[in-house]
């Protein structure tokens, strides 16, 4: 073996090594598995599907990742991170016991062009023709240096090729995402697991509801409660475990509040599992139960709860809500403080939370003479515990009217 087959091993070697530990071969360290932690958002432009960039939402990107690395200080590149990353909070964890030390971070802009495309096709099957179209070399693309390719054929042996590629019809292709440069100290060589995790904004869900009303003087109704998610992060999320928050958290400096949201309809759904919900903490949250996968630019709507039958008053409220903390004298001698003004009365609906609701705006409908769900108006809902007492103000009757008429007060 001559110094230059000795060279060209030991480059391949280095290139196979850098690609491997950077997470891209998915059969050594590709993340093992995806969870995000996504919060609500107000930010109605966050729920418009495009491709655009926002600092509106928050979530918690959880991944879990193999690494192979030698003894000693090394850099691992992780790539197809979030664009909208909070480089300030990310964490790559690796358990106490196995005494990997963190030594270094630095955020790198993502790869753009043809480059970024091959990126997003390391893990798959390709083929390499040179210039008269012979095969050069056919298998898992496993790295990339420049315009040369690492490929790892059927007999496992690694071929460092260049020429014209041929990438599988069924590649997913989307956004190259951010990349990052994380410096790591290992006692000794072996593979090592560790989870990933950063906050990125882009990201965000709204809870949408529902109220068919049905016909008659009877106040009675279904209730259809959904949850809508929005992701403009930079990157796609490919079979994510979800869990939603809901609650209003305080959000980090760099990030928008992460409060209640107000949103618009969307359409109906039929009726798949429904989130597992539980407490976290003093918040509530929903875990999906299935995986699902996020789009970059892509709005998703999920079942947040089975559709409930509900039981409903309907009230005409005159006048106008009083200031907070304020009331008049009593007792009052002044028309104009009166709250039971001329004017149309606020139509209002009531009923008791089946579940707990996370805030959001609910719009409700009402079937005409032939049938049909015609829309009667929307009103927001705040964070509500099952049992509460939940009042929807949609609109104000346009039948009803009253015209008060001044006392005037008798002298004895």
């Amino acid at each position: 073996m001559d110094m230059r087959t000795i060279t060209r091993n030991m480059r391949t070697l280095a290139i196979a090594c850098t690609l491997v530990i950077a997470g891209a071969a998915r059969t050594a360290c590709a993340a093992d598995s995806t969870a995000l932690t996504i919060y609500p958002s107000r930010a109605s432009g966050l729920f418009a599907p495009g491709d655009f960039a926002t600092q509106s939402g928050y979530a918690l990107v959880h991944q879990q990742r193999s690494f192979a690395l030698s003894a000693g200080t090394q850099t691992l590149t992780l790539q197809v991170l979030a664009e909208r990353i909070d480089p300030s909070a990310l964490l790559l964890h690796f358990p106490s016991a196995s005494g990997v030390r963190f030594a270094g971070l630095s955020v790198l802009p993502p790869v753009r062009g043809v480059a970024a495309v091959l990126q997003q096709a390391v893990g798959g099957k390709v083929t390499v023709t040179d210039a008269q179209g012979k095969t050069t070399a056919s298998g898992i693309l496993r790295a990339l240096d420049g315009d040369r390719l690492l490929v790892e054929d059927s007999s496992g042996a690694l071929h460092l090729v260049s020429g014209d590629v041929t990438l599988p019809a069924h590649l997913k292709l989307g956004p190259p995402g951010q990349q990052a440069r994380i410096s790591v100290y290992a006692p000794r060589a072996g593979t090592y697991r560790a989870e990933l995790v950063y906050p990125t904004a882009g990201i965000g869900w709204r809870a949408n509801y529902d109220l068919l009303l049905r016909a008659g003087d009877t106040c009675r109704g279904t209730l259809r409660a959904r949850a809508t998610l929005a992701n403009h992060s930079g990157t796609r999320f490919e079979d994510a475990r979800v869990t939603l928050l809901a609650g209003a958290v305080q959000a980090p400096n760099s990030m928008a509040t992460m409060t209640g949201p107000r949103m618009p309809m969307a359409a109906a759904f039929a009726a798949p599992p429904a989130p597992v919900q539980s407490g976290l903490a003093d918040y509530r949250s929903y875990r999906l139960p299935a995986p699902i996968s996020l789009v970059e630019g892509a709005v998703v709507q999920v079942p947040l709860y089975a559709p409930q039958t509900i039981e409903c008053t309907r009230n005409y409220v005159f006048g106008d809500v009083a200031p907070p903390g304020w009331s008049p004298q009593q007792p009052d001698f002044n028309p104009d403080n009166r709250q039971d003004g001329a004017g149309n009365p606020r139509i209002a609906i009531a009923f008791k939370a089946p579940e707990n609701l996370p805030s959001g705006e609910a719009r409700l409908y009402l079937p005409d003479a032939d049938g049909s769900l015609q829309f009667i108006g929307a009103n927001g809902i705040e964070d509500t515990r099952t049992g509460d007492r939940v009042v929807l103000v949609p609109g104000a009757a346009y039948d009803l009217k009253r015209h008060p008429q001044p006392h005037a007060l008798a002298a004895h």
